[in-house]
């Protein structure tokens, strides 16, 4: 009798030692689950990058987009917002060719005023919301001191260029990638050049940026503190902070994971869910299951997506649109109680913990928690495989917490 308690008690502990183990491995993971704020109603949001200086042809298209997103009401009658991050400036190709140091051509020069005209119409409508992505979508000694003949072919084209013909590593600002792995940029660079992007984003717009998309999500923390230090209070991530590009070029350096509503010093960090680039396969019928899921989880849905899918050539910018007017349809149709927000609504909203919009009981957190971690793919299957998942599901019953459906939502 003796013996068999013994064997069962060293199983305990076996038992209870590896399920230690495999929490302390995914405790960010897990961690991450539960800090998520949990909404009381679907939400979604969709933000474009690299608007803003480059081809004109995003003038047509941007005016096109407004029109679209103005067929559309949430069922508190409020029109989608198009959360756009803007590039401020482009190389002046033909003062770069004539040998001169580097040149730019920002968003307000006569040039371009038919694009800036656009963004501005669209904002007024409601339909637009502007935020800051980077005085340029590169850093500029970057560019200059690349021995790549096609980077400097580049740089002399005729104005305006597009920066998605750049090399993708040589799109990264907050790095210097001129050489792989990528070097870091000494503090006072940082500092004046956030400083010096902020008051061209001012001086163009007429207002201070408060939202920051940093271009190709490779940024640092000296970065955070210089927007911090210029006025900027949000900060979009992709769920974690890449801090460098590596010696394959891809970003690296992973710093996270990061949930919605952390902060980072003064900056309030948001995450983008998935995608909607109708271009590349990702289209509305994909971003739809986005949104479900998003909506099961109680978590917002913000879906990246960039100005290709909009300009270039007509098929693709026909399907883009297209695909744009079939989400929102869809998605309506779908989520009777949905919302549309502006990302620096939403950010506001984390900020306050506004119980108007989130469940804050534990009871209700916790049956989402359960959601999340059913979604979670390896953590999930691991803790199924120790029968951790089974105890947990028994002590959360046992403090009846439901684990079959989801909480009743609404907001107001």
């Amino acid at each position: 009798m003796l013996s068999s308690m013994a064997g069962f008690g060293a199983l305990l502990l076996l038992w209870v030692a590896v399920n230690g183990l495999v929490i302390a491995v995914y405790r960010r993971d897990l961690w991450r689950l539960w800090r998520d704020p949990v909404f009381k109603c679907p939400i979604l949001i969709l933000e474009s990058d690299d608007w803003g200086a480059g081809p004109l042809a995003q003038a047509a298209a941007l005016r096109e987009i407004a029109e679209v997103l103005g067929h559309h009401r949430d069922a508190t009658g409020r029109a989608p917002t198009l959360n756009l991050a803007l590039v401020l400036a482009v190389p002046d190709g033909p003062a770069i060719q004539a040998g001169g140091p580097y040149r730019r051509i920002c968003l307000d020069d006569p040039l371009l005023a038919p694009v800036l005209s656009a963004l501005m119409a669209g904002q007024s409508q409601g339909v637009f919301a502007l935020q800051l992505h980077g005085l340029e979508h590169y850093w500029p000694h970057a560019l200059m001191n690349s021995d790549d003949a096609r980077v400097r072919d580049w740089l002399a084209q005729p104005v305006p260029a597009a920066t998605e013909g750049l090399p993708s590593h040589l799109q990264s600002r907050w790095v210097d990638a001129s050489g792989l792995p990528s070097k870091q940029h000494a503090t006072w660079a940082i500092q004046a050049a956030v400083a010096e992007e902020v008051q061209t984003y001012a001086r163009i717009l007429r207002v201070q940026p408060k939202v920051v998309v940093p271009p190709t999500f490779v940024w640092t923390r000296d970065v955070e503190r210089a927007w911090a230090d210029h006025g900027i209070e949000c900060v979009v991530t992709p769920g974690w902070r890449y801090t460098r590009r590596n010696k394959g070029g891809l970003p690296g350096g992973d710093e996270g994971p990061i949930a919605n509503g952390d902060r980072s010093g003064r900056l309030v960090c948001l995450v983008r869910t998935d995608y909607f680039e109708p271009a590349r396969g990702r289209d509305a019928a994909y971003a739809l299951r986005a949104l479900d899921r998003a909506a099961t989880e109680g978590r917002p849905c913000l879906l990246e997506n960039h100005r290709d899918n909009f300009i270039g050539d007509p098929q693709t910018r026909q399907h883009g649109v297209r695909e744009l007017d079939r989400l929102y349809h869809e998605a309506l149709s779908r989520h009777r109680d949905l919302r549309f927000l502006s990302t620096w609504e939403l950010s506001r909203i984390l900020l306050a913990r506004d119980p108007h919009w989130l469940f804050t009981g534990l009871a209700d957190r916790a049956t989402y928690f359960w959601l999340r971690w059913r979604h979670s793919g390896r953590p999930w299957k691991v803790m199924s495989l120790t029968g951790l998942v089974v105890v947990c599901a028994l002590v959360l019953r046992l403090f009846g917490v439901s684990l079959a459906k989801m909480p009743s939502s609404s907001a107001k």
